[in-house]
């Protein structure tokens, strides 16, 4: 990939390219694992548990993320009582 440069804010901030994001598939709410390899900075997304989760059940719980996360709060509700 070639190299793309960004600017640093006073408060440490960067932002990720909007092409870079589509690509990635980052959204708002994305966990991402940052790791330094010599003077290096890794970014790597984290995939969602429920986005997994959602796939692997062919949508037996929901269609979406949101969907598997309701039902997996519902389920925890329930156990709780």
């Amino acid at each position: 990939m070639k190299s793309i440069r960004l600017k640093v804010s006073k408060r440490g901030y960067i932002v990720l390219p909007a092409r870079i994001r589509r690509q990635m598939n980052i959204r708002s709410g994305t966990k991402i694992i940052l790791s330094k390899e010599e003077n290096r900075i890794i970014l790597q997304p984290v995939a969602s548990f429920t986005e997994k989760l959602s796939g692997l059940t062919a949508q037996k719980f929901g269609k979406s993320a949101g969907d598997i996360q309701k039902y997996i709060d519902e389920e925890r509700k329930e156990r709780q009582k």
